[in-house]
């Protein structure tokens, strides 16, 4: 067996049953090809509308028989069975009626954008081997076609008894979707793939002759492909507005109530349009909108929450994906009972006959939580070989069962729920110090922050990244006022170069955000605000005053800049201790969340190292002028440089003694911790009863005491107890088993910190049930219950310095990853962790052993 099938067999056993079951969805696909499908529809339900549009009303029997007329037309002009026809048509019905009509001709239909300059119309012509098109009368007369192109007008062909369409296999092409991206490239989507994703969706939602669908999309995307054919192949009734109203949202609003829409499909991008026009109005969505579809980008959870505001609550929203940008959707997430708290949207599970898998780069299977790239194997993958798809960069191979997997250009990771999360997309990375990291991240953060509506970070070809964002109306913000603020939610190296705001942001046919020419932007680089100005602005001279001081701090010789500290034994404690001594003598303010995450003197100092005219300082010399010491003493007031020289009054006594022994370890023995100990420290936050109140060893902002502490032990790494999450609760002083022989998987932790976490005998949380302390304070709450987990944080260090045992405390958490292994509510939040055992001092640096044997701590 392989190494990749290796790694899967390794897998635990509860992860290797949930990646199987997660696979295991099947279903009927209907018999036949698109057009089949439809005329037995027609034939069932002949009278049932199928196409509304302002100046069309077709029922089924009616669309069917027009469709034949083309289909004939067709016929006469020596088109035969798997010819490939343009479709040259403007937005409704007749797009339609055309694309039906090629397909009872036993042709394959190619979309064609009549608004294409017409070099680019000529050249998709040309290259899609197309020889016939059926396009409008108007259009017609209007544009040029190449020499010996046969032309029918959908709407002057004459009514004529239907032909026998030709015998054809579920497998071939239905629909050819070329790019006008300069390559040549298609998408081919096969009748199968169509069959199969609106029978999924017609039983998983319901969707049929009773329904009415939005037709936004014109029929030259993936995104008209698939509504059209959602509408013809489940008798759902598709309802167009004016073709110049495709982009306005205030006509969607009113086609929704006019027709009594019960289906809305669109990207994210076109639903929060929609949104914003309701929300100006004051109004919600109609009573008969029962189904929101939306695909093709990202969903984040605040536009979630922003369309459950505004519908009722039996409202049916998914989420759903294609292994093909233009493709047939192939994953499907459903929303409905999900809460809106979420960054943004898994893209679900594989639908029916579709097989879903994340690969990492050696090809093996991704434990949960561990991102890899995004695969399909199922329908997808045996479709795509009938239709001889090639390149070496679009196939892999399971390492268990050797299935031939498509690959996608989405990064991601299985979730314990058995659905794909994305985290990223291989058109949008940074590549930093051979490492690619996702602008995702930082597109997430932006899109959170107060004011801003959405938000889309793209990057360059000189691997920088550029931001741009939609504000809320009536909101007043700049964009190096939101650059500021995300410097403290991101990594340095995922920061944009600049941030611009829009009005409106530039889509695509599909109606997704066009983040081709975002990226193409080519806007000034924004003025500094007046009263901002580099308090070190000297590059090389900064950067090597930081690394003195490091190397001062952390008791070592010499430091790489980029090197991770944490390999030179530097503990969380003394990251945060070293930031504050470079904010303090250097004057720059450090991103500690960030340091954390990113341990480097170049993280540090690196948002600081603008160039300017001024020459590099001497060596050994950070030079920092009258102006800018005054400037920083003016913007620092409070730090004690300040009061050094001023004389006070003595505290006498000496310094507590337990103090030297209360320090962070980031290694523990391999011995298994005694319970005994184990409960000492545990039972520092019981609950007493003293003079007939509730007493803590530890304050709580209103008495409301929100925080819940969590054990999760390692397997046997504590002696009388069993592996597994456990419930430390106050008032009994007692754990409660939360869930046995499983805890919070590994991947949860930063990559920084999993080696200390390995070692570890056990891992405690500390959980704020927000809905505990909310009321009292609002948006308060959070802050208070970071201050009570400082507070508990320092009691757990001092008792279990007294104890014996060692711990580290650790902010860096996916916290989503907590919510199964703890059985966390949805208004639960994360606040603090802290990894424990008992330390191992053989890894202490040099002269560490020594100081520890004269403070009297254990061993």
């Amino acid at each position: 067996m392989s190494m990749a099938g290796e790694s899967f067999s390794v897998l635990p056993a509860e992860q290797r049953t949930l990646l199987l079951r997660m696979n295991e969805v099947t279903g009927r696909i209907p018999p036949g090809t698109l057009d089949e499908t439809v005329a037995a529809l027609a034939a069932e339900h002949g009278d049932a509308l199928a196409v509304q549009g302002p100046r069309h009303r077709h029922t089924r029997a009616e669309l069917l028989a027009a469709a034949d007329a083309v289909a004939a037309a067709l016929g006469r002009q020596a088109v035969r069975a798997g010819d490939r026809v343009a479709l040259c048509v403007e937005p409704g019905a007749d797009q339609v009626t055309g694309l039906l009509g090629i397909l009872r001709a036993g042709a394959v239909p190619v979309p064609v954008d009549p608004g294409l300059p017409q070099v680019s119309r000529w050249r998709q012509l040309d290259r899609g081997r197309i020889s016939a098109c059926v396009s409008q009368s108007w259009l017609l007369d209007r544009l040029s076609w190449p020499d010996g192109t046969a032309t029918t007008a959908v709407d002057r062909v004459p009514a004529t008894a239907p032909a026998e369409p030709p015998s054809r296999d579920q497998r071939d092409t239905a629909v050819v979707l070329p790019d006008d991206d300069g390559t040549g490239a298609v998408t081919e989507i096969s009748h199968r793939e169509l069959l199969n994703m609106t029978a999924d969706l017609g039983d998983r939602f319901g969707i049929g002759p009773d329904d009415r669908i939005t037709a936004l999309a014109p029929i030259a995307s993936g995104q008209g492909i698939r509504e059209s054919c959602l509408g013809l192949l489940t008798g759902a009734a598709l309802v167009f507005g004016e073709d110049i109203d495709l982009r306005e949202p205030a006509a969607w609003a009113g086609l929704l109530a006019r027709e009594r829409i019960s289906v809305w499909n669109s990207t994210p991008t076109l639903l929060e349009l929609l949104l914003t026009e309701l929300e100006r109005r004051g109004e919600r969505l109609p009573g008969p909108l029962r189904l929101v579809l939306l695909s093709g980008e990202p969903l984040t959870g605040a536009l979630l929450g922003r369309l459950r505001r505004l519908s009722g609550p039996e409202l049916a929203v998914a989420h759903l994906s294609a292994a093909e940008e233009h493709g047939a959707w192939t994953a499907c997430c459903d929303l409905s009972d999900r809460e809106t708290d979420m960054a943004s949207a898994p893209i679900g599970g594989p639908m029916r006959n579709q097989r879903l898998h994340v690969l990492a780069e050696n090809g093996g299977i991704c434990p949960l939580w561990v991102t890899g790239q995004v695969h399909y194997g199922g329908l997808a993958a045996d479709c795509a070989q009938h239709r001889s798809v090639t390149g070496t960069d679009r196939w892999a191979v399971h390492p268990e069962s050797g299935e031939p997997l498509l690959r996608t250009a989405w990064f991601g990771r299985v979730l314990p729920s058995g659905t794909v999360e994305t985290v990223g997309h291989a058109s949008a990375q940074l590549l930093v110090h051979g490492r690619r990291l996702h602008v995702h991240d930082t597109e997430v953060a932006l899109a959170a922050m107060d004011g801003v509506r959405a938000a889309a970070v793209v990057t360059v070809a000189d691997d920088s990244a550029l931001g741009f964002v939609r504000l809320v109306p009536g909101t007043s913000r700049t964009g190096q006022e939101l650059l500021d603020q995300l410097r403290r939610k991101v990594s340095p190296y995922l920061l944009p170069s600049r941030i611009e705001i829009l009005d409106a942001f530039p889509l695509t046919p599909d109606g997704t955000v066009d983040r081709g020419r975002l990226a193409a932007t080519r806007g000034p680089a924004p003025e500094p605000a007046a009263d901002r100005r580099p308090v070190a602005a000297h590059g090389r001279a900064l950067l090597a005053s930081a690394t003195k001081i490091a190397c001062r701090v952390l008791g070592v010789d010499g430091i790489d800049p980029e090197m991770n500290l944490i390999d030179l034994g530097a503990t969380s404690v003394e990251l945060v201790r070293l930031a504050t001594v470079i904010e303090e003598e250097l004057g720059i303010a450090v991103a500690v969340e960030e340091l954390l995450r990113f341990p480097s003197i170049a993280v540090m100092v690196g948002p600081h190292l603008a160039t300017d005219a001024e020459p590099p300082a001497p060596e050994g010399e950070l030079l920092v002028g009258l102006v800018e010491r005054q400037v920083f003493k003016d913007t620092h007031r409070g730090i004690r440089q300040e009061y050094d020289e001023v004389a006070g009054i003595a505290l006498g006594g000496a310094a507590d003694p337990r103090i030297p022994a209360r320090r962070s370890h980031r290694r523990f023995a391999p011995a298994p911790v005694a319970f005994a100990d184990l409960a000492t420290l545990l039972g520092a936050v019981r609950r007493t009863r003293h003079a007939g109140e509730d007493k803590y060893w530890y304050p709580s902002a209103g008495s409301a005491y929100p925080l819940g502490l969590y054990a999760d032990i390692a397997p046997d790494r504590v002696t009388d107890l069993a592996a597994g999450t456990y419930y430390v609760h106050p008032g009994r002083a007692e754990i409660i088993p939360v869930r046995t022989g499983h805890g919070v998987p590994a991947a949860a932790h930063a990559e920084i910190n999993r080696a200390a976490l390995h070692q570890s005998a056990f891992v405690l949380y500390l959980i704020s049930r927000m809905d505990a302390i909310t009321p009292l304070y609002g948006e308060l709450a959070r802050e208070f219950a970071v201050f009570e987990a400082g507070a508990m944080t320092q009691l757990l260090m001092t008792v279990a310095a007294e104890t014996g045992l060692g711990l580290c405390p650790i902010g860096t958490v996916d916290a989503e990853a907590l919510r199964e292994p703890l059985r966390l509510r949805p208004d639960d939040r994360f606040v603090h962790a802290l990894l424990g055992g008992i330390p191992d001092i053989t890894g202490d640096r040099p002269g560490r052993t020594a100081r520890r044997e004269q403070q009297g701590a254990r061993p």
